[in-house]
């Protein structure tokens, strides 16, 4: 009868052990959705490292009016420039957290 306990409650160990694993971490999503406004925007985005320094190219593009598209970060940190197709000015170096699907909005 012991034994058989025994063997039970390591059946049911390894079970337990395979469907919830012990010392997974959860990695961080670092994803977010840029999200353009009334106007078609174009986007230059850019992952930022922990003291502020510019990274790798995330994103370069046109997004339409009312439209997003969904990017993924390395960092979970960004800074991005735009510019509204009926303008001539570039809006630069605005700073935003990348993580979680989080949506930016961008004029």
């Amino acid at each position: 009868m012991k034994h058989n306990f025994i063997i039970s409650l390591t059946f049911l160990a390894i079970f337990v052990t395979s469907v919830f694993p012990i010392g997974d971490a959860v990695a961080e999503d670092k994803t977010c959705v840029l999200r353009a406004g009334t106007e078609d925007v174009r986007l230059y985005v850019q992952d930022k490292d922990d003291a502020g320094n510019d990274q790798d190219k995330v994103f370069e593009g046109w997004i339409k009016a009312g439209q997003s598209v969904k990017i993924k970060s390395q960092t979970g940190r960004i800074s991005y420039s735009y510019k509204v197709r009926s303008g001539d000015r570039t809006h630069g170096d605005n700073h935003a957290r990348c993580v979680g699907g989080n949506t930016i909005g961008v004029p």
